[in-house]
């Protein structure tokens, strides 16, 4: 699966593949979950801002943890805020972005 997230109609295509990946995490679906973080990570790395990318990344890692977590609700949460940070992240450069 490929995604496009060239700004700014595709943040809103990366924040559902972030939130559909957690939901595979929360319904315990490993394979779904791994595909699609993996996918979503490769794709991060052609983000503008960088700094985007590493948020995107670093969500995919929580989402990736709360598979493994012993606290799982409390992985769940922590992944949760982390597309949250990626979602702010994105608006913010695209309200930068527009007012230049």
């Amino acid at each position: 699966m490929a995604y496009g997230f060239a700004a700014p109609n595709g943040y809103d295509t990366l924040i559902d593949a972030l939130r559909a990946a957690l939901t595979a995490a929360r319904e315990g679906d490993q394979a779904r979950e791994e595909e699609m973080t993996e996918d979503i990570r490769d794709a991060s790395y052609e983000m503008m801002p960088r700094q985007a990318g590493y948020l995107v990344r670093s969500a995919c890692g929580a989402i990736d943890a709360a598979m493994r977590g012993f606290d799982r609700e409390n992985s769940l949460a922590i992944a949760e805020h982390a597309i949250e940070n990626v979602q702010d992240m994105l608006w913010r450069s695209q309200s930068t972005a527009s007012a230049a």
